[in-house]
């Protein structure tokens, strides 16, 4: 009877390893696809600046994290946004903002882009992803 009550205790044991394990690869999945998604929208706003080359170069784009979406019928306004709806709808608890640096003839965009990692912000696992380019 003993036997079967050790056996019972070390398989329930590892049972439990098991389905930690699954929980933290199911975690850890989700979080890597969270940071596909804010990889593919921080090229989207890349891509939009560029398309706006000259309104870009005179800092239209600037947005700050939180504030809200611009509300004008221009051109890169309708940008800003579009984008900002698609990091609140992909994203949760998606936020981004978009700066401006310019030095000389350079100018350069980073484009941050924070969500909720564990989708209740109950820890504050508040995720952010960041990504310079220039023109």
């Amino acid at each position: 009877m003993l036997e079967v009550l050790i056996t019972v205790l070390v398989l329930s044991v590892g049972l439990v390893g098991m389905a930690t394990l699954m929980f933290d690869a199911v975690r850890l999945n989700t979080q890597s696809y969270q940071r596909t998604i804010a990889i593919n929208l921080a090229y989207d706003m890349s891509d939009r600046i560029r398309s706006h080359q000259e309104e870009a170069e005179d800092g239209d784009f600037d947005h700050a994290r939180g504030a809200a979406a611009p509300g004008n019928a221009a051109p890169v306004d309708a940008e800003i946004t579009e984008w900002l709806g698609e990091v609140a709808n992909q994203l949760p608890g998606g936020q981004g903002a978009i700066t401006t640096n310019v030095n000389g003839d350079l100018v350069e965009f980073e484009i941050a882009i924070w969500w909720d990692e564990d989708r209740d912000n109950a820890n504050g696992a508040e995720a952010v992803y960041n990504f310079l380019t220039s023109l």
